[in-house]
């Protein structure tokens, strides 16, 4: 059997998300990659790399994990982003990392409630390029938010084995009961749901032999464990969910220029075509307009279901393809009936399993200034 043909059998050439994903804490990976991320900054108190660690499990378009915190002086920081971990060909308007850096805010905030601290912020960005985007200045209180911050620990996203069975109107109600003019949900067997199932594949089809939004994939693909250490970010084979032997071939034998090939190519639409036949439904994720704090705040709300849903067995898988192509993304809002602009699209449904996170975080002290 040839490269090609063993590319193909096994699966390797998985769908990769467009737009947030991720994304987060380590199993099966080194804890090198993990465990000493706190010991690396200098000058730093505890309380805040606690904060800023728990924000930076947040999820980020492959990975990339965009953020930065800029300590001005104790609890005041500036939270912007590193333009060599941008997505310039996919996300050329940087929409998506902004819907990043809003996740990284939900975490924090909730992480310093937990702490006792009331957050002050400020968004300070004017331009969707500005690399300072946010100012916070923490003020310890009396008040203390019980949270379990565990489900920013085990928060992951999700591709594979989702079953096909409705989501109950109990869990439709969660996500859209609160956010019924943001939160739009359509069931996979519905006219709309088979519209964005055909529109997703079609998009993933156009990047994936779209050159230049390839080369951009195989950049953030880790495929060795010495690269997952080094970077610290990025796509892994654990996080493409590639299983046993051909783990173990991608990590061995793959390089950056693995996903040029035509076999990875063709495999990842066909893993596409089975994703998006599988699962419960979509759910479209609104904002009033395409401001910066609007997608700011499209990026809380995002991560604020996404800690609540593990604990009912549902999966979240982002598909942003449809929106990241502007002739698809234009076509689907008018298709939809929908005014306001579409920030997210999720695949959601439930799973009978959920596995444990597995994505790399790089060292803090690559993201505190």
């Amino acid at each position: 059997m040839n490269r090609r043909q063993f590319i193909s059998y096994s699966g390797v050439g998985l769908a990769v998300v467009g737009g947030i994903y991720i994304f987060n804490p380590l199993a099966q990976l080194n804890t090198t990659v993990r465990g000493n991320l706190r010991n690396h900054v200098k000058g730093v108190d505890d309380d805040s790399l606690e904060i800023i660690y728990l924000a930076s499990l947040a999820p980020s378009g492959h990975n990339t994990q965009p953020w930065t915190v800029k300590i001005m002086e104790h609890n005041h920081w500036i939270i912007g982003t590193d333009i060599t971990r941008w997505l310039s060909v996919v996300d050329q308007e940087n929409r998506e990392m902004l819907l990043s850096i809003g996740a990284f805010m939900e975490n924090l905030i909730v992480a310093a409630n937990v702490k006792g601290y009331e957050v002050e912020v400020a968004v300070v960005a004017k331009t969707l390029q500005d690399k300072d985007i946010i100012d916070i200045k923490l003020h310890k209180g009396n008040y203390l938010r019980n949270f379990d911050v565990n489900k920013i620990k085990l928060r992951r996203t999700v591709r594979s084995n989702f079953l096909k069975d409705e989501l109950s109107g109990e869990d439709v109600r969660l996500f859209t009961e609160s956010n019924s003019k943001s939160f739009l949900y359509y069931a996979r067997q519905s006219k709309e749901g088979n519209y964005l199932a055909e529109g997703t594949l079609l998009a993933n089809q156009s990047q994936t032999y779209r050159n230049s939004a390839q080369e951009e994939l195989a950049k953030w693909i880790r495929w060795s464990n010495d690269e997952i250490k080094y970077y610290g970010n990025g796509l892994t084979p654990e996080t493409m969910e590639i299983d046993g032997i051909a783990r173990w071939y991608v990590r061995n034998f793959y390089s950056s220029q693995s996903a040029l090939g035509t076999g990875f190519r063709e495999a990842t639409i066909k893993r596409i075509q089975e994703q998006v036949a599988a699962g419960s439904g979509w759910l479209l994720i609104t904002s009033k307009d395409s401001s910066i704090p609007e997608l700011i705040d499209a990026g809380r709300r995002l991560q604020r279901i996404w800690l609540e849903v593990r604990e009912k067995n549902i999966a979240i898988h982002p598909m942003n393809q449809m929106l990241e192509e502007v002739a698809i993304r234009h076509e689907m809002a008018s298709a939809l009936s929908i005014t306001e602009p579409i920030q997210m699209l999720l695949r959601i449904g439930y799973i009978n399993d959920y596995p444990q996170p597995v994505s790399p975080r790089m060292l803090l002290s690559k993201i505190i200034l």
